[in-house]
């Protein structure tokens, strides 16, 4: 079979169900983070399987160092999603299928092909290794790498690389090498809304007082115009050249072929560069509890994604005084600030980028890709914060068909042997 060896490892890895948020798959994260750390081991590597004081299982390894070669760190994890809606999934979640090509389970793409290909990387290099390679499988990136700093303090300098290639992002199609250039921050909040004021009966009350659920909507509709354009002033896209999606790719991408999309000049700038806003949830009676009453509370979760280069903070700021500013008749609202982090801009023109590119271009049938994602990944902040000089290479064996965290995840087996080839390469000519 071609690509055996990567074919088989990660079909043995996927029936691990390593589901880090579930308390029933604790010994599944454990055994995974041990039968990984065996992986590297049975290279030559000094491997161990640690934790911080909090943290879920990870693998940390390296080849022997050598000071006068430059450093450069793998980064992947282990643990996965949960199954969900079993009844939609074509194939066993926890056993490899392979289908035209593509290896079907939970986890195969996100993110055990980024394991299977630093581990096969090492392999390749390991009876001449061209540079320091240090290895960081983390167990607990799925429930958003909640001790990632932590970890990080306590294995600085087992983590400290020239060069850190992370190998959780994708392609942003099958076939397409594609490095990830930005990663949009975030900051969310709740907008609560307390009208000073018994429930009133609708035919009482009705078009004399302001209630909640008619200030919540004002304040809502206040966020965009007509064109779905954000209105919150203050907050500045960031400029980078990018791949141009078309807008069948969009809506076949999104699953929203029955709905319209807003008229823009770059799709793609708007999902990766520019600050979007959606309301996640808000708090409502339910239709069938409904009574002829005039609510006096209610709340909504905004979340506001944000350009790369923009600051938290300042966003932060902006949104509140906008919700302040666009609160109607004098209303009793109140902006509660919850989560913020910063994005991500990545230079693909720095000299290990330079080079893979060089590499892709001689394992790939198609040109290189500069993509952002909308969201966003909070390691990859804590890692250029804490290691500021280090160049942050975002890559990935994914693309848009893998469906990542849903029903009948996967990964194309051919691209996993073009990232390793072409990982192989950039780190031999680095």
């Amino acid at each position: 079979m071609k690509n055996a060896n990567i074919t088989q490892l990660l079909s043995t890895l996927v029936e691990i169900p390593s589901i880090s948020s579930l308390d029933e798959n604790q010994k599944d994260v454990l055994d995974s983070a041990n039968f990984i750390s065996d992986l590297f081991l049975g290279l030559g590597l000094n491997a161990r399987v640690t934790s911080s004081k909090n943290s879920k299982p990870a693998v940390l390894a390296q080849t022997e160092i050598d000071p006068s070669k430059k450093t450069v760190l793998l980064y992947a994890h282990h643990d996965v999603q949960p199954v969900g809606d079993i009844n939609k999934w074509d194939t066993d979640p926890f056993k490899s299928e392979i289908i035209n090509g593509r290896l079907f389970a939970r986890g195969s793409g996100d993110n055990k092909a980024g394991v299977v290909t630093h581990y096969e990387v090492v392999k390749k290099l390991i009876d001449n290794v061209p540079v320091n390679i240090k290895i960081f499988i983390e167990g607990e990136e799925e429930i958003g790498s909640p001790f990632m700093a932590e970890f990080i303090e306590e294995n600085k300098k087992d983590l400290e690389a020239d060069v850190i290639v992370i190998a959780d992002s994708g392609n942003i199609k099958s076939g397409v090498p594609t490095i990830t250039t930005s990663l949009r921050g975030l900051v969310d909040g709740i907008i609560v809304v307390d009208q000073k004021m018994n429930p009133v009966h609708s035919g009482l009350g009705g078009g004399v007082v302001p209630d909640a659920f008619m200030v919540l909507s004002k304040i809502i509709s206040s966020f965009h115009n007509e064109k779905g354009e954000l209105l919150i002033d203050g907050l500045t896209p960031t400029d980078q050249d990018v791949y141009e999606l078309s807008e069948e790719f969009v809506q076949n991408s999104l699953s929203s072929n029955g709905v319209n999309l807003f008229e823009m000049d770059s799709y793609s700038k708007r999902l990766w560069l520019e600050p979007a806003l959606s309301i996640l949830a808000i708090d409502a009676p339910p239709v069938e509890e409904s009574v002829n009453l005039l609510i006096p509370k209610a709340r909504a979760k905004v979340s506001l994604r944000l350009p790369p280069t923009e600051d938290p903070d300042h966003a932060m700021n902006m949104l509140d005084k906008h919700i302040k500013e666009n609160t109607p008749w004098n209303a009793n609202v109140e902006f509660i600030p919850e989560a913020k982090g910063k994005g991500v801009l990545v230079d693909p023109e720095k000299e290990f980028s330079t080079q893979l590119i060089k590499s892709f271009d001689k394992f790939w049938d198609n040109d290189v890709a500069f993509m952002g994602v909308g969201g966003s990944i909070p390691f990859a902040n804590i890692f250029t914060e804490q290691f500021p000089n280090a160049e942050i290479v975002l890559i990935g064996a994914g693309d848009e068909e893998g469906n990542a965290h849903a029903p009948n995840e996967s990964v194309n087996i051919e691209d996993i042997q073009r990232l390793i080839d072409s990982l192989s390469d950039a780190l031999s000519n680095y």
